[in-house]
């Protein structure tokens, strides 16, 4: 009977040993707060997701696996920013095309000292893109500008049409529109246009280099290359979007010209500038000297900086969609 439990716990022993040596390492115990969630995927460089560090808190919390960034929570609006519009146009080229502003030679900017003061905007496209008036009204000028003073000189624009419109400004002057270096017009003087109708083709005709459209909005007086304005201000931004005007000075209160401004969110970055010159108009409603149009609805970091990268003037603004946000700029010392 001895040998018989001698044989069973011998057994018993051998099998416990046999056990150990199946495994080459032992086993961790896991406790429960470190198990892996079931819905969690293993990541091995995940992405870290960008706060603006003026946003307190996302309306969702970023992802890091490929979804759509955060959008954040817009401001109620605020009178103190926002300034009254006159959107009434729309724009002269069609969805598809190159329907935006051309950056890099705004209203009243030089392109960096290389040009002479703007007095529109370009809308770069190539050679016979259709052209579109911009609102109803009737065309008072189509034809070459090398006997009729438009622009600085004779066969400035080469083919230009001038549309005066049905609306005016909140000064009650009168709005034309005018489109410039067109290959060729579909248009007559006297002829009545409705938005949206074509009204010739983009071209290079005149002072220009390469195809584009040079468009105008002009007050009061149709053939005063004085009298134009900013077309930012008057073009209706795109769904969404918004523009950002404002007015540079120094610690003084002093009109800057000619200053370079950096507009940047989480997404994009742009430049704007003041106007260069007194020969260009700000709007009598709002007396800016910049714009910078087509921002989508967002916050945005407005900086103004020297070219030691010395900052003189930081500040985050929202700009609102479908309407002008406006930012006081005033420089440091």
């Amino acid at each position: 009977m001895t040998k018989y439990w001698i044989f069973v716990l011998l057994t018993v022993v051998l099998g416990l040993y046999w056990i150990a040596g199946a495994s080459s390492s032992p086993t961790r115990l896991v406790r429960a707060q470190e198990m892996p969630d079931a819905s969690s995927t293993a990541t091995l460089f995940p992405t870290p997701s960008l706060t603006p560090r003026f946003i307190t808190a996302p309306t969702r919390s970023p992802n890091v696996n490929g979804t759509p960034p955060p959008t954040w929570t817009a401001p109620p609006p605020d009178p103190a920013v926002n300034v009254p519009d006159h959107y009434q146009m729309r724009r002269p080229i069609a969805q598809g095309n190159t329907n935006w502003v051309d950056r890099t030679y705004p209203y009243g900017s030089t392109a960096g000292g290389t040009l002479p003061v703007h007095h529109g905007v370009e809308f770069v496209n190539p050679r016979f893109t259709p052209i579109f008036a911009v609102a109803d009204g009737t065309v008072i000028f189509a034809g070459a500008d090398d006997e009729m003073l438009i622009g600085p000189q004779l066969n400035f624009y080469g083919n230009v049409v001038i549309i005066q419109h049905i609306f005016r400004s909140p000064e009650n002057e009168r709005i034309f529109s005018l489109y410039g270096h067109m290959q060729d017009i579909a248009v007559r003087r006297g002829q009545m246009v409705r938005q949206g109708d074509e009204i010739g083709r983009v071209g290079d005709s005149g002072v220009a280099l390469g195809p584009h459209l040079h468009f105008e909005v002009r007050a009061g007086d149709a053939f005063s290359y004085e009298a134009t304005r900013n077309p930012e201000l008057w073009i209706f931004p795109f769904q969404s979007f918004g523009t950002l005007a404002g007015r540079v000075t120094d610690a003084a209160g002093n009109i800057l010209e000619d200053v370079t401004l950096r507009v940047q969110s989480t997404d994009i970055s742009r430049f704007a500038f003041s106007y260069a010159a007194d020969s260009v108009n700000s709007d009598p409603t709002i007396r800016e000297n910049f714009t910078l149009g087509d921002l989508p609805a967002n916050y945005y970091e407005v900086l103004v900086s020297d070219e030691n990268g010395r900052v003189h003037f930081r500040r985050f603004v929202y700009v609102y969609p479908n309407q002008t946000t406006w930012v006081e700029v005033q420089l440091d010392s």
